[in-house]
């Protein structure tokens, strides 16, 4: 039975850290599957940081004879033509190390683009964070309303009766903040930016929530009125320069993501924006597919250097190195072991 990659649902760690690649235009398939497989064996050890491997749609359907659902596809843009003019950086390859130990994070990332060299330039990357109590820069807590476990499994992860099964399809934006623009409003207005209380994170009461604000343009309901929801991992970031979050959605349903973002921009014919907007830009835009386990191990062959090319080899599992400095979700030989999952 195929099993997700669990480092996705592990949300209690403090240090990560995202790169991606795009693929040499004259590297063959063969090649770059065998660098990707050096890459995800270089970038796991014993008592290493956790990982996610992501793919860009074109690529992985691709690599992978078509293992992936037809309704996850490379990042378009939001409106007909782009007509939002977000940015549009469509790569081939994400890394998502995560872990409380920064230099094992690092040094595991580091491995992995010396691997994927020869084959792939790094287009982009970024050291984030999650604080103790949830808050990004603009001193709001993220994620008030995300999904427990077991649901974020449900919302996440395509079904079995799918090409991809226990697959999910990742949006990662990386979103800059004018931090100085909006410490200027008070704090009053800042809620309504948000449609939420800034010490406690409580959504505000319908009399009082902005058409605009962040939770009004980014809450989707089917016809019966009930919520769409998605899995939400943001990773704060914060520089002398910059600061902001990286986005990341993780969804079986990319409708649901891409019509949040086409409400957040204005492009749904009701003339509303996200206030949000206002006060912070992405920078980047695209989707992956996350494999299961057991699809990366078929494509790109197990974690042991000496089983490379063995599909036995197995799911010895990203999500779950032993000793770990960070939440130990999985438990290594195809077992999920989140909660009372095994």
């Amino acid at each position: 039975m195929s099993e997700p990659q669990p480092a996705l649902f592990i949300e209690e760690v403090a240090e990560h850290l995202h790169a991606e690649w795009n693929l040499n235009p004259q590297a063959d398939d063969a090649a770059v599957v065998a660098a990707l497989g050096q890459a995800r064996r270089a970038a796991t050890s014993l008592g290493g940081p956790n990982v996610v491997w992501g793919f860009g749609p074109n690529l992985w359907r691709r690599l992978s004879g078509g293992r992936i659902p037809s309704s996850v596809r490379d990042f378009a843009g939001v409106g007909p033509n782009n007509s939002a003019g977000v940015p549009v950086t469509q790569s081939d390859v994400w890394l998502w190390c995560m872990g409380n130990n920064y230099p094992a994070i690092w040094a595991a990332a580091s491995a992995a683009a010396s691997a994927l060299a020869p084959v792939a330039d790094l287009a982009r990357h970024q050291r984030a964070y999650k604080a103790a109590d949830s808050r990004d820069p603009t001193g709001f807590i993220d994620g008030t309303e995300n999904p427990k476990l077991d649901e974020a499994l449900e919302i996440a992860l395509f079904g079995d009766d799918l090409p991809g099964a226990q697959g999910s399809a990742v949006f990662v934006q990386r979103w800059v903040h004018n931090l100085k623009a909006f410490n200027r409003l008070p704090v009053r207005a800042q809620e309504d930016v948000f449609g939420r209380t800034k010490s406690d994170s409580t959504q505000l009461p319908p009399d009082q929530m902005p058409a605009t604000s962040h939770v009004s343009r980014n809450t989707l309901t089917d016809a019966d009125g009930e919520e769409l929801h998605i899995y939400r991992r943001n990773t704060p970031f914060g520089g002398i320069d910059a600061a902001g979050t990286v986005y990341i959605a993780a969804t079986n349903d990319p409708f649901r993501v891409e019509e949040m973002l086409r409400r957040m921009f204005d492009q749904v014919g009701d003339g509303l924006h996200d206030e949000l907007t206002r006060f912070s830009t992405p920078t980047s835009g695209s989707w992956y597919f996350v494999p299961a386990m057991s699809d990366l191990t078929d494509v790109f062959g197990g974690l042991d250097a000496d089983d490379a090319g063995d599909d036995d080899a197995g799911d010895a599992d990203e999500g779950s190195p032993v000793g770990s400095s960070s939440s130990q979700v999985g438990t290594g030989h195809g077992t999920l072991g989140i909660g009372s999952l095994r």
